[in-house]
C-alpha cells in the first residue's frame, strides 16, 4: 500500500535540508512539542543559543487531515511540486499556536510585514516530529566546495561575511577587503531569497559579487556560497541564525557592518546591547565593522569613528537610494559603485534599451568600434569616463 503524502514546498525542502546536514546545529531533528516549549521559554536549545524551535507544520486541508490522522510509526512521503522529495516517519504530531510561532521567529505578528504574512500563508496548525529524509543536495555540494578551499589553501581562520548584495557597492568592497586582512579563507555567503526581488534578480546580485572577486580579489582566499534564505532567516533573529549556520559551515568569524538587520534593535548610539553576548555559545567570533561613508574633505572612504569632519561632508551608502538610483535607469556615481559593476547591472535590468544605446555610442562617444561587437555594459563605462572627464568644469 502506497504511504500517504506530505505536501511542502521548496522553501520547507531547503530549510529541512539545512538541518539534515547538520548546518542548524544544536538542532539535528525536528523538536517534539516539550522541546520546542522548552526552546521558546529559554531560547536555548541543549544549552546553546537557539531562538525559537525548529518544527515542521505545513498548512492545506489534505495535510491537516494526515497530520490529525496519522498512526505512530506511520511513514509519509514528503512531496513538494508534485514531486517525492522525501519521508518521515512519525514519532507524533502536535498542535500549535500560530500566532506565537509566528511572533517567535518575526518579533511582530503585524501581517503589514511580508515574513509575517508570507509565513501565515504557508504555516498549519499541527506539527510533525520523527526522523526523516529529504533529497536536497546543495548544502552538501557547498560542505565540499568550503572543505576543498580549506584543505588547497591550508587555511586556519576561516571568516565569513553573509551579503544580499543589492546592490553591491564600495562599503561591500571595504569590507570584503578588511576581512581580507585577517584571514585565511573568506567565505562570502550571498542569500538566495525563495520569493524573488521583482527588479534585482538573485542571478544578477550573484552575477556582480563573482565579477568583483574575479577581477579584484585573491581568488584562492575567497569562495562564495549560495545560502537559502528561508523564512527562518527573515526575523529579528537573523543574526543568530547566520551565526549557527556560519558556525557549521566551519567558519570561526562573521564579519558584519554596524548597520546589520540583527543589531538593529540593539546598537544605539554606539552602544551594543547584550545580543552578542548572548550568543557566545554558539562558538563563532561576530567581528562588527564600523559604519563607513565617503568623506568630501577626505577623498576617500573612511570610517565614522576614524575622520574628524562632520556629517555635513559625509555621503552615505545607503542601499535602497542607490537601488532607486539603478531603477530609475540612472548609473550610480564612481564613488557609490564600481562602474563595471552598475553596468553589469543596467544591462541586465533594461535589455530592451541595447538599440537606443548602440545608436547613441556610434554618435556621441565616436567610438572606433564595429556595430557587431557593442555592448551596452561598455556604452554605460564609456559614459561613466564622460561623467569622470573634469578639464572643462
Amino acid at each position: 500500500m502506497a504511504n500517504r503524502q506530505l505536501h511542502i514546498d521548496k522553501e520547507a525542502v531547503a530549510t529541512l535540508g539545512l538541518l539534515k546536514d547538520g548546518l542548524l546545529y544544536p538542532a539535528t531533528t525536528l523538536m517534539n512539542e516539550e522541546e520546542s516549549k522548552n526552546v521558546n521559554e529559554t531560547k536555548k536549545y541543549n544549552n546553546i543559543t537557539y531562538p525559537f524551535p525548529f518544527i515542521l507544520a505545513p498548512k492545506g486541508k489534505r495535510n491537516e487531515e494526515i497530520l490529525r490522522t496519522i498512526k505512530h510509526l506511520e511513514e509519509l512521503d514528503l512531496v513538494c511540486d508534485k514531486k517525492k522529495c522525501g519521508k518521515i516517519r512519525a514519532n507524533g504530531v502536535f498542535r500549535i499556536d500560530r500566532q506565537k510561532r509566528v511572533e517567535s521567529i518575526f518579533g511582530t505578528r503585524n501581517t503589514e510585514n511580508d515574513g509575517v504574512k508570507n509565513t501565515y500563508r504557508r504555516l498549519g496548525h499541527y506539527a510533525i516530529y520523527g526522523d526523516f529524509d529529504i533529497i536536497f543536495e546543495d548544502t552538501k555540494k557547498y560542505k565540499h566546495l568550503i572543505l576543498q578551499a580549506i584543505q588547497t589553501t591550508n587555511a586556519h581562520k576561516i571568516s565569513s561575511i553573509i551579503i544580499s548584495a543589492k546592490p553591491f557597492h564600495r562599503v561591500h568592497e571595504r569590507l570584503i577587503r578588511t576581512a581580507l586582512v585577517q584571514c585565511d579563507l573568506l567565505i562570502l555567503f550571498i542569500t538566495k531569497p525563495y520569493i524573488e526581488d521583482e527588479f534585482l534578480t538573485y542571478q544578477t546580485r550573484k552575477k556582480t559579487l563573482e565579477f568583483f572577486c574575479n577581477n579584484y580579489l585573491p581568488k584562492d582566499k575567497v569562495i562564495i556560497i549560495p545560502l537559502d534564505n528561508t523564512y527562518i532567516f527573515g526575523g529579528f533573529n537573523q543574526l543568530i541564525l547566520n551565526a549557527i549556520v556560519a558556525k557549521n559551515f566551519g567558519c570561526d568569524t562573521l564579519v558584519i557592518g554596524q548597520n546589520h538587520a540583527g543589531l538593529g534593535a540593539f546598537y544605539y548610539q554606539g552602544v551594543l546591547a547584550s545580543i552578542v553576548d548572548n550568543i557566545k555559545d554558539i562558538g563563532i567570533k561576530i567581528d562588527i565593522m564600523s559604519e563607513f561613508v565617503y568623506c568630501k574633505q577626505c577623498g576617500t572612504l573612511v570610517s565614522t569613528n576614524a575622520c574628524p569632519h562632520g556629517r555635513n561632508y559625509h555621503i552615505n551608502y545607503n542601499a535602497s537610494s542607490i537601488m532607486s538610483l539603478l531603477e530609475m535607469g540612472i548609473i550610480p556615481p564612481a564613488i557609490l559603485m564600481r562602474k563595471d559593476i552598475s553596468s553589469l547591472i543596467l544591462c541586465d535590468l533594461f535589455p530592451q534599451r541595447n538599440k537606443k544605446l548602440q545608436e547613441i555610442q556610434q554618435r556621441l562617444l565616436l567610438t572606433s568600434s564595429l556595430l557587431d561587437d557593442f555592448e551596452s555594459k561598455d556604452f554605460y563605462e564609456n559614459l561613466m569616463d564622460l561623467y569622470q572627464t573634469s578639464s572643462l568644469t
